[in-house]
Parts: C-alpha cells; structure tokens; sequence
C-alpha cells in the first residue's frame, strides 16, 4: 500500500518548530509540533521535537523550580505525582494563549447542564487537591452523565476534556477528547487538544523536570517527616481531618440517575494482578531516570540519617562547618542535595 503524502504545511510547521527551538521560544515549538500531530498523529519527527523542546535546560530549570514550590519533589504519595503533571502540563500548554481554550468554568456557566458540571468539578478536586479517590469516580459518573443530558455537547465535552488534562488525568482526558473527534472532527480545537492530551497519557514518565513515578507511595514523604516535623508525623495515622464529601445532591436534577460506580472488589483485583505482572513499567522509568538531566538518586539520600557532606564542593562543606544548629545543618545538607542533583549545573 502506497504511503499517503504528507501535504507541504506539515514540513513548513517542522521547519518552524525547529527554528523556534533554535531560538529557545519553546512554547511556540511545542505549538507547530502539536498542530502537526492533530493532523498526522503518526509524525514521528513531530513527536521527536516536544521531547527536544522539553529538555531545553532553562524550562527544565524554571519548571522544576516553579513545581517544586507548591509540591515537593520528595513527596511522593500518588496525588502529588498527579499534581506535578497537571502543573507541568499548564506551564507548557497552549491553551488560553496560542488556541481558543475551552474557557474557565465561566464559560459554560449557562450550560444546561451547569450543576452537574458544578459538582463534578468539585468531586473531581477532591481527589486532586486531598487524594480522596472517591471524588474521581463520582465525578467520572458525573461528567458523563451530563455528556448523555446536555443538548450542547461540544463546549460541555470540551470543557470537560480540558479540564481533566488541567488536573493532570490526562487518560480521561484523551477519552472525551476522542469522543469529541467521532463528532466534531472538523473543529480545530477538538483535534489540537485531542493530540495534546493524548500526548501526555502517553509520555507523562517522559517530562525531564518531574521525578521519576516507579514508587509513588507514600513511603519516602511517611520517613522525611518523621525525620523533620514528629509530630505531623504522629497525626499521619490519625482520622483524616478532611473526609470525602458526596455531591450535594440537592443541586442536582431529582430524575438524575448515575452509573453504578466500580465495585472495591473489583478495583483491588485489578491491583494485584497489575502488580503480579512484570515490572516493564518500573524498568523504563529506571531507564528515564538515568537519562533525565536531573539525578534524581539524590531523593532516595533524603530520608539518610547523616548525609555524607564530602560529596559536596569545598565551599559548601565550609558553610555546613560554621552551622552550630543540626535542624539547620540537615536542612541545608537536604537543600544542596536538591541542588546539585541538576546536572546542567553540575556542568556550568
């Protein structure tokens, strides 16, 4: 079978998304790269220019220092993983600059099916904001619940689909975003946020500025704090202050019926039998790991009882000397660890 030709505006994009990487306006290259992929999902040079847009060493500086303020790079339960690509995902995305975004929650204020979008949203940062799992699965239920009632479907699924890639859940994401295209496959933006997300789902383990996702559970943030706040440590196993809060069923339609939501069973034989599989997943996280401009070992030196100071240059062993403080001195010795893991650094 005869290949189909790509037309001429696909290398006309790929020469200008190389040129605007050459000149470091990265956010524009990530733009043409994407708009290619709309097209031609396959374009593998596309696909090869996001990953060396996204190395750039100065987005990888600014966004892991931009990251690291709200959510630290050690805290390593489930849903600050999430928290980090949903953050790294509007820092480089173009949506509300270089497209028509599907709008803030404003936009779809008098959709017909407002509320239902109202308390989905709500449930859906429950789990995003607090890791109550419980508030993605009612709001899954509830997003396609108002998908099956609104008689506008397009800005309700738009808005939805970017909203989910917002959080950071970009399979949800690229699952309404496909059900977009079945229906409005001539809209531009379906197709640019279709190829977006669909991009993330596939190469979340692949964002050179976030720690590697082999092990996010919990266990390095449980140690470190008990190591630096004992008594935030002691409150870890007490009753959650924040609980799971249900939809306020009051706002929404009385004839409103949800989907059974997945049955625990079900979901915890879905977890031990991805965990009895081999661990593919772990080996090319490892392998990403050791690619990675950042050497992200330094985070399992974090929780160490007494951080080596002689792997650190002179003039830092000089400054750890005149600390008379152990908090202050195993603070500092944490801070440099971070530090010195950037490996562009290292090299300057």
């Amino acid at each position: 079978m005869k290949e189909e030709k790509e037309p001429d505006y696909i290398q006309t994009l790929l020469k200008q998304a190389e040129q605007a990487i050459a000149e470091k306006e990265i956010h524009e290259a990530l733009g043409y790269c994407f708009r290619v992929l709309a097209d031609y999902p396959e374009q593998k040079t596309a696909a090869f220019l996001i990953h060396q847009a996204l190395r750039d060493e100065w987005l990888v500086q600014e966004n892991r220092r931009a990251i690291g303020r709200p959510v630290d790079e050690w805290d390593d339960r489930p849903w600050q993983h999430r928290r980090r690509l949903a953050l790294s995902f509007r820092l480089t995305s173009r949506w509300g600059d270089g497209y028509d975004a599907a709008g803030p929650f404003e936009a779809v204020e008098q959709a017909d099916v407002r509320d239902i979008l109202s308390e989905g949203r709500d449930q859906l940062l429950q789990d995003y904001l607090l890791g109550q799992s419980k508030g993605s699965e009612m709001a899954w239920l509830l997003f396609q619940a108002a998908i099956e009632r609104t008689g506008a479907p397009y800005p309700v699924m738009l808005w939805i689909a970017h909203f989910y890639a917002e959080q950071g859940y970009f399979a949800e994401a690229a699952d309404v975003a496909e059900r977009l295209l079945v229906q409005f496959r001539r809209q531009e933006n379906v197709r640019l946020l279709w190829a977006e997300v669909c991009w993330w789902r596939d190469n979340q383990q692949n964002i050179p500025w976030l720690p590697p996702a082999e092990k996010q559970d919990g266990r390095r943030y449980r140690r470190l704090l008990e190591q630096t706040d004992p008594a935030a440590y002691d409150a870890l196993d007490a009753e959650s202050v924040v609980e799971y809060m249900p939809p306020d069923w009051e706002k929404l339609p009385p004839d409103l019926e949800l989907a059974a939501p997945t049955s625990s069973s079900l979901i915890a034989d879905v977890k031990a039998l991805l965990s009895s599989l081999p661990d593919e997943i772990g080996e090319r996280v490892r392998e990403k790991a050791s690619s990675s401009p950042i050497d992200w070992s330094y985070l399992d030196q974090l929780t160490e009882a007494d951080i080596d100071p002689a792997q650190f240059p002179e003039w830092v062993q000089y400054i750890l000397l005149e600390v008379d403080n152990p908090a202050q001195e195993a603070f500092l010795k944490r801070y440099f660890l971070m530090f010195f893991a950037d490996k562009q650094d290292e090299e300057e």
